[in-house]
């Protein structure tokens, strides 16, 4: 990176590299034997996320997020209920 001039390194989440995410799942189930393995075509099992990708399908961030705002509100009302 440091050869490469001025390089921005930035996250991308699992939904955003679908193929990288799909290829890293699946290598967790092999063994390797510390080898690197360079694919010429696509697996089998992520031809239909690469085509998904390819046409430029998004698919929203999903999580399991809170509501800041309610939390936030709730401890305030919890402060005012203690006695000290």
């Amino acid at each position: 990176i440091q050869r490469m001039g001025r390089v921005v390194v930035r996250h991308a989440f699992r939904e955003q590299n679908r193929v990288a995410d799909a290829l890293a799942k699946e290598a967790v189930k092999k063994t390797f034997w510390n080898r690197s393995v360079v694919l010429a075509v696509p697996p089998v099992f992520v031809n239909d996320i690469v085509w998904v990708d390819t046409l430029g399908t998004e698919l929203p961030r999903l999580f399991l997020g809170c509501n800041i705002v309610d939390t936030i509100l709730h401890n305030i009302a919890e402060l005012g209920t203690q006695r000290y």
